[in-house]
């Protein structure tokens, strides 16, 4: 669903689970094997690890949900049926292990392809906060009991920008040249973890950040 300002969501009325606290996933290159400006379903799949770390997530009565940023419809570079092609995938994947995503939040802005860009469109492309926190709004979860995993530092900001307790940098995707910059946003307050995978990612939040 494409609302007015331009944000696309999974759903209006998302489930809402019994804990407070969400996972909170960027897509490609975390969830989903990267692969550039991907449009086409046959390209989906899923990272390794992600079946095991949901499982483990919905175990705690986690919400889950991605946020992500898609230039590539700035760009001109595919379309909004593109995208849900590829969520739609994405789901029956899940599907098949049973599971699914809480919410989905995608943002098509891009500071040098979309025209007139400013500080609204800023707020909503990651490290702006927009879509964590209003994420956090249609699941009622509590962003200072919730974490992150992401491969770029912009998913890191955006954590850190919508208070969240932190966030788990991983090495998938872009990664590897993310790494330094996405260091740098780790402050009081806000824990920046590093990660090989999302089997340590996994490790590190239930043994060192997450009850249980």
């Amino acid at each position: 669903m494409l609302l007015t300002n331009g944000i696309w969501l999974s759903t209006e009325t998302p489930p809402r689970h019994g804990g407070t606290a969400a996972l909170v996933l960027d897509r490609d290159g975390v969830l989903i094997e990267e692969v550039d400006y991907i449009s086409r379903p046959e390209d989906v799949r899923l990272e390794a690890g992600a079946v095991d770390l949901l499982v483990w997530a919905r175990a705690r009565k986690f919400s889950i949900v991605t946020v992500t940023n898609q230039s590539g419809i700035a760009r001109g570079r595919f379309g909004w049926s593109n995208f849900e092609a590829v969520e739609r995938e994405l789901a029956r994947q899940l599907a098949m292990h049973g599971l699914a995503l809480d919410l989905t939040l995608a943002c098509p802005f891009h500071p040098d392809h979309t025209p007139g860009y400013g500080p609204s469109e800023a707020h909503w492309r990651k490290p702006g906060a927009g879509m964590i926190e209003l994420a956090a709004t249609m699941l009622g979860f509590d962003p200072p009991q919730s974490w992150m995993i992401g491969d770029k530092a912009s998913d890191v900001g955006a954590a850190r920008n919508a208070a969240l307790a932190g966030a788990v940098h991983v090495l998938s995707g872009h990664g590897r040249e993310e790494r330094d910059e996405a260091l740098k946003y780790a402050e009081a307050g806000f824990r920046v973890f590093t990660a090989r995978d999302l089997a340590e990612a996994r490790e590190q939040l239930g043994s060192a950040l997450l009850p249980g």
